[in-house]
């Protein structure tokens, strides 16, 4: 099998308690915005290994052909819970995105057996479908992502 590679450094990602205010102090301080806001409801979720329900709401908004990702967690216990009780808010990760599902479930398994440790994982049907994976390497995981932007209903929010 060859290893399937990313299309591109999809997003930088900052977990945050306050997504909103977070939000406007980037728009204030930056003009960064405006910022698109949806809750995530995985169809199928697992935090390290366990199958358990989790949302999150997240919020995106492009920078100069970047994207920033603002996460809080919603519902259940996660990655996100987690990092903002040892941590804080603040930055949690970079996101690679896949051009197809297959793509980004061919890199699951080849970081798998790699040995890599898988952290949390959802999808969404055929409109999401992500992983985060610890890199000890650089101090922080990295998310494998295929999003169909098509797919995606309209923000709940707008920033």
């Amino acid at each position: 099998m060859t290893r399937p590679a990313p299309a591109a450094l999809h997003h930088t990602c900052f977990v945050v308690h306050d997504l909103e205010a977070t939000a406007r102090a980037l728009s204030e301080a930056f003009g960064i915005g405006p910022w698109n806001v949806w809750t995530i409801e995985p169809e199928r979720a697992v935090v390290r290994g366990v199958e358990q329900h989790f949302s999150f709401r997240v919020a995106l908004a492009e920078v100069g052909g970047g994207t920033y990702e603002l996460i809080t967690p919603h519902a259940g216990k996660s990655v996100y819970d987690e990092h903002l009780a040892q941590f804080g808010d603040g930055f949690h990760h970079t996101g690679m995105v896949y051009p197809t599902m297959q793509a980004v479930r061919d890199a699951k398994a080849a970081l798998l057996g790699d040995g890599r440790t898988m952290l949390q994982e959802g999808s969404g049907g055929d409109v999401f479908d992500f992983a985060y994976f610890e890199f000890p390497e650089i101090g922080s995981p990295i998310e494998v992502l295929f999003l169909d932007p098509e797919k995606l209903p309209p923000p709940e929010a707008v920033i």
